[in-house]
């Protein structure tokens, strides 16, 4: 008597109901790639009320979404940036008005950007160069 073998239809179904949600799965880094997390901790005296990136040395600094100002004394906040590089000039704009930058900061392996407050003679640029 000859036996039928079920098996292989029913594996071939199963692949066929699977296959879409790996799709899914696999287009979803694609379009994320540019997308990076960056966690701040402000260890400032002050709020910081706005965030600008750029890419390193080019001046061109545009608005990062912040939602709430971040607090001084320790405050912190998860943003995302949207770019493609690893490296950001950071821009911070307190509650006082005052600018800070911290330039070349590399993002990628970074577990979070501790914002601190400059000397009162550097209240307007400050350099944190990463190698």
């Amino acid at each position: 008597m000859r036996q039928r073998h079920c098996f292989p239809i029913a594996a071939l179904v199963a692949v066929l109901m699977v296959l879409p949600a790996v799709r899914a799965a696999a287009a979803e880094p694609a379009a994320s790639a540019g997308i990076r997390y960056l966690a701040l901790v402000n260890r400032a005296h002050d709020s910081i009320d706005r965030l600008e990136v750029a890419e390193p040395g080019s001046g061109r600094f545009q608005d990062v979404a912040l939602g709430e100002a971040v607090r001084g004394g320790g405050d912190s906040s998860t943003v995302e940036l949207h770019g493609v590089g690893c490296r950001y000039d950071v821009r911070f704009t307190f509650r006082t008005g005052q600018k800070m930058v911290y330039e070349n900061v590399e993002v990628c392996g970074l577990q979070a950007l501790r914002v601190q407050r400059p000397p009162r003679d550097q209240l307007d640029r400050r350099h944190a160069t990463t190698p």
